[in-house]
């Protein structure tokens, strides 16, 4: 902006004065995409680009990824890698889920042995048919099977 007399910056006299409309009169390629409009976006030069650029990158699957790394590997035998994790058991215990909805069990009935999450699920466990409760407690392998 050009600044007067008392060293304050003062307004374009006029809308063509500003810099935006004289790169519009210049002849820039601003000037055409201004004139054009969106429709005529991809004929404006993209100096950014280079056109000759290739990718001679190859993209490589797991399987190749792993291959190449025990070829390659200078690593100890005990090393962990991610293709051989063994991990320790945990020392938290497991979770216990409801026998019926899968969600998180704080209960277990005492007579069947079926977990359950709320008293409206307690009330499910006690109107199932005899025999029924031995099918939920199969799904999570504690069914007991008497000989």
């Amino acid at each position: 902006m050009p600044v007067n007399k008392r060293g304050r910056k003062s307004r374009p006299s006029s809308a063509a004065d500003t810099p935006q409309h004289q790169d519009a009169r210049e002849g820039s390629p601003l000037a055409s995409f201004k004139t054009s409009g969106i429709s005529n976006l991809y004929s404006v030069a993209k100096p950014f680009k280079n056109t000759e650029y290739t990718n001679s990158r190859r993209w490589k699957n797991l399987k190749q990824v792993v291959a190449q790394e025990q070829a390659d590997s200078d690593w100890p035998v005990d090393f962990p890698a991610y293709w051989a994790i063994d991990a320790p058991p945990s020392l938290l215990p497991q979770k216990k889920y409801c026998d019926i909805t899968g969600l998180p069990a704080k209960y277990t009935d005492p007579k069947t042995n079926v977990r359950y999450h709320s008293a409206e699920v307690y009330r499910i466990v006690r109107t199932l048919p005899p025999g029924s409760e031995q099918l939920y407690l199969a799904l999570r392998n504690a069914n007991v099977t008497l000989k």
